[in-house]
């Protein structure tokens, strides 16, 4: 941090000027460091803080015009005041040419002139090395920020890489259904996350989870919830003689956050596909827009909106089970509530109804809404988007 104590180097070779000087600024309230050989001005220099350097220099000798030199050269931010006898005012022009702040001439009768001289160059030199001392205080800021965000940058995407992973495959053939998933996050990492499984008894269990909040804690309880959704549900099977109940997942699922206690809160939507595919068991936790189901040649939202709450917000919320018949055409097309940020529509029970046309325009499937919405050619996003699709395969 830079001194409030102003110092000033004065060189002279004259001991009454040395010690007449030294008096006059130190009452000034100056520190005053002294040369009395000019021999010792450079290692001064060197060691110590000096906002200015006060020179009673003789051109006629050789020494000194060196020192001056290797000063101006040296050391050219600090303000350099020469005392000089002073022949020609050529004398004066050459001295200011080499870089010499001010030149006062002997004998020096101007003493309150050259007070104020130093006292105006001290104040820019002490502005000035603060500034500089505040420039490189904010590089090595900079520096050490640009290192830490590119550290930042390399866990998000080692984070993103491993959340990757986890998720199914963007298009699989499970138990004769096509299931698809599309994700795109606003960030590194996503709070969105899909994941599907097949139950030794042949039904097929998904699921679409959109935790609160954006980046990596968010990202990291999508993870938890893998984990925690495949190990309920091998208690549930080994318990119940593989039977599943989905509301008794989330139940749990509730549960476990709860006792995380991570102030976060997820929404999902949890189905099961039965067997034979004739089924759908369905469990809603605050999820929106409910999912849209294709058959028949209607489209149409699932019921179940609001028919419970978020996962994490409430430990005595409770869940229920809905069922819907299928068809073999059928095709069901999940998605979280990033994709209605993107429509455009202010009413949010417009854009249900936009979201609805949109699918049908464009087919009840991920290409329609990704194409209908333009997501290939958005770079940026307000919120995190997932989109989950299962079809029957009599669909198309």
């Amino acid at each position: 941090m830079e001194s409030d104590v102003s110092q000033l180097l004065l060189i002279t070779d004259e001991s009454p000027i040395s010690a007449k000087m030294s008096a006059h600024y130190e009452q000034l309230y100056y520190q005053v460091l002294v040369a009395e050989d000019p021999v010792l001005a450079m290692p001064l220099l060197h060691k110590h803080a000096v906002h200015l350097i006060l020179f009673f220099y003789d051109p006629n000798m050789p020494q000194q015009t060196a020192l001056l030199k290797d000063m101006l050269e040296t050391f050219e931010e600090i303000p350099l005041i020469v005392v000089t006898k002073v022949v020609t005012a050529l004398d004066v022009t050459d001295l200011l040419a080499m870089g010499i702040t001010s030149v006062f001439s002997l004998p020096l009768d101007r003493q309150q002139s050259l007070d104020n001289c130093v006292a105006r160059h001290i104040r820019h030199a002490k502005l000035f090395f603060a500034n500089r001392l505040y420039r490189q205080q904010l590089e090595q800021t900079n520096r050490r920020l640009n290192d830490s965000l590119a550290e930042l940058e390399r866990d998000q995407q080692a984070g993103r890489s491993m959340q990757q992973r986890l998720m199914p495959p963007e298009h699989t053939q499970r138990n004769g259904l096509t299931i698809q998933r599309h994700m795109q996050s606003s960030l590194y990492l996503s709070g969105d996350f899909v994941d599907h499984t097949s139950l030794a008894d042949g039904s097929v269990l998904f699921y679409l989870a959109d935790v609160s909040g954006h980046g990596a804690s968010s990202a990291m309880l999508t993870i938890l919830l893998k984990s925690l959704t495949r190990g309920i549900l091998a208690d549930q099977q080994l318990e119940q003689d593989q039977s599943v109940a989905i509301a008794g997942i989330m139940s749990r699922l509730n549960e476990e956050i709860m006792d995380f206690d991570v102030d976060k809160h997820v929404t999902m939507f949890m189905g099961l596909i039965s067997a034979d595919r004739s089924t759908l068991t369905y469990c809603v936790g605050g999820h929106y827009p409910m999912p849209v189901l294709y058959q028949q040649q209607q489209l149409n939202y699932l019921e179940g909106l609001g028919s419970s709450f978020p996962l994490g917000l409430f430990a005595e919320a409770e869940y229920q089970s809905l069922q819907q018949s299928l068809t073999d055409d059928f095709a069901l097309l999940l998605c979280s509530d990033g994709v209605l940020e993107v429509i455009p529509n202010n009413q949010q029970e417009d854009q249900e109804a936009v979201l609805l046309d949109l699918l049908r325009n464009n087919g009840c499937n991920i290409d329609g809404l990704v194409s209908g919405l333009q997501l290939d050619k958005r770079q940026q996003l307000p919120d995190d988007i997932a989109v989950f699709s299962i079809e029957g395969n009599a669909h198309g």
